[in-house]
């Protein structure tokens, strides 16, 4: 028995390690291989050396599946991939912010009785929203972990059971919002957790895409039931995660949820849901595809799995950022909220009552700093000129229970503070900079 090593370059996890153990084992003449993809060497024990495949046979071999050997270290520039993906955030991410700035998307208007070509266009505008953090977050970690343990299935099955999952719950959940809504109404402070949850598992994931070591550890699994066979292969898994996405929390999918609950009608609010659904699939089929092309081919495999991690990264720290937003808690905002040293505005005494007088536009309230009485009615005169999307659902918790909904022109609400503090105001998804609520 003689033993080999080669060194091999390809992505690395333990599925990967035991394909190119099960491939080179079917060879004949060869004992036992094992692959240490940590280390980018594989070890063989053959009878004899002309035993083992040629260089040029292995990599002929191996080709689809993204790994090339050779009988020496392979030369590896990590930074001068991780600078590529840099570049490429940058530029996705000056889009994004052009995009924003710029405030195409605020254009879009829908009510109850719009057309469903309406909500399906509403749902392109979501998809290439901040809406798409969450849900593009998700579907970026999955198409990682499912191509790498599963090199020889056709890569396009979970991605079209995903999104078959998350348009079969839009549409049989939305209808159900139309007769029995009320039970899944969450609470704002309900969502806030559970994107949380979710954002911190992504976090995970983006810090595994970056190999970095420790991380590569801890072990994300799905429950056994589902994932009888590989981490993320269970047969219904895909389609489970994808309909799960009705219940992430969006701005754009809440306020069509919303309008869906004022239907009263099973059919009507399915087919409002599922256009809106329709419009947000080109944009997730797109991360779906183009994902699972790069992921398989070697020379771009590494610079888009660095790019995906840091985009992930990115999504789930706006998100958690966000989250803090909703729920009170400090956060990066407050940071930013201090630095730019706004004045605060006081509320108007008249009698027993406080008026405080706000705007919303582009996307931010004014003023951002305000100063409310303890224990005296307040009269909330907001205006809405021209907010959109999440911005016009606002919640300011400690302050007042629930959320109120911002329509065009003039809004007027009543609350009474009850306790003293530091609180915010800011829209049910926490994207819009929060008003920093000074109560004593």
């Amino acid at each position: 028995m003689e033993n080999t090593t080669l060194y091999v370059k390809g992505m690395h996890c333990k599925a990967c390690e035991n394909l190119i153990e099960r491939n080179l084992g079917k060879h004949e003449g060869i004992s036992q291989v094992k692959a240490h993809l940590s280390t980018k060497q594989v070890e063989i024990l053959a009878e004899n050396t002309k035993d083992i495949p040629t260089i040029e046979k292995l990599n002929s071999e191996f080709k689809d599946l993204g790994y090339t050997f050779s009988s020496t270290p392979h030369q590896q520039n990590k930074f001068a991939e991780f600078r590529k993906a840099l570049f490429i955030v940058a530029g996705i991410s000056a889009i994004f912010i052009l995009n924003e700035k710029i405030g195409i998307l605020s254009k879009f208007q829908i009510s109850s009785t719009s057309s469903l070509p309406a909500f399906f266009f509403f749902g392109i505008a979501a998809g290439l929203s901040s809406c798409a953090a969450l849900t593009g977050g998700i579907l970026l970690s999955l198409s990682k972990t499912w191509t790498e343990n599963n090199k020889t299935s056709n890569k396009a099955v979970p991605f079209i059971m995903f999104n078959t999952g998350r348009l079969a719950s839009f549409a049989v959940l939305g209808g159900m919002l139309g007769t029995v809504g009320s039970v899944f109404k969450l609470s704002a402070e309900s969502t806030a957790v559970f994107t949380i949850i979710v954002s911190v598992i992504m976090l995970l994931l983006g810090i595994q895409m970056l190999d970095i070591s420790w991380a590569q550890k801890i072990k994300i699994q799905a429950p056994k039931f589902l994932t009888k066979e590989n981490n993320f292969s269970g047969k219904y898994f895909p389609f489970l995660v994808g309909a799960l996405t009705f219940f992430v929390p969006c701005g754009f999918t809440i306020l069509v949820q919303t309008l869906a609950l004022s239907t009263g009608d099973f059919k009507t609010s399915s087919l409002m849901l599922l256009s809106f659904a329709l419009g947000t699939l080109p944009m997730l089929a797109l991360i779906s595809f183009s994902s699972v092309k790069l992921y398989a081919n070697h020379t771009f495999s590494k610079v888009f799995s660095y790019t995906a991690g840091i985009l992930v990264i990115f999504f789930a720290i706006i998100n958690i950022n966000s989250q803090f937003n909703v729920l009170g808690f400090t956060s990066l905002s407050n940071l930013k909220s201090s630095m730019s040293k706004t004045k605060q505005v006081e509320s108007t005494i008249i009698k027993t009552n406080q008026i405080l007088t706000m705007e919303a536009s582009g996307f931010e309230y004014t003023p951002n700093n305000v100063q409310l009485k303890q224990g005296v009615p307040v009269t909330w005169n907001f205006t809405n000129n021209g907010m959109t999307g999440c911005g016009t659902t606002v919640v300011g918790r400690g302050l007042f229970d629930g959320s109120v909904t911002l329509h065009q022109g003039l809004n007027v609400f009543e609350f009474t503070p009850q306790k003293k503090g530091t609180f915010k105001i800011t829209c049910i998804m926490g994207m819009v900079p929060p008003v920093t609520v000074e109560v004593n």
